[in-house]
């Protein structure tokens, strides 16, 4: 009976996952593809972001150390990650402000 609960809560956390990368963000043209890349990486340090351990400056550094290109410079690809961090923020029902 454990495991099937065990299995149960494996899938759902995958379909959560699934759908958090899945998810289009508005200003997602300044960032090029693939997209599921610096989804990844985004989701991968939420909870640094969601604890002020790591600002919106420092997480589009992370991406660029992770080689993620961008059309734009920082002012405008800023939108799209804090669209993001939102969105994940409330699939995971965590609230995230910022400064």
């Amino acid at each position: 009976m454990l495991i099937n609960q065990e299995l149960i809560v494996k899938k759902k956390k995958g379909k959560l996952i699934e759908q958090i990368l899945n998810h289009q963000v508005s200003g997602e043209a300044y960032i090029k593809p693939p997209s599921r890349q610096w989804k990844e990486i985004t989701l991968r340090n939420f909870n640094k972001v969601h604890r002020g351990e790591l600002s919106i400056e420092q997480l589009y550094t992370l991406l660029l150390n992770n080689k993620v290109e961008f059309y734009q410079d920082f002012s405008l690809v800023q939108y799209p990650l804090k669209e993001m961090l939102v969105y994940i923020g409330k699939v995971s029902n965590k609230e995230i402000e910022f400064n």
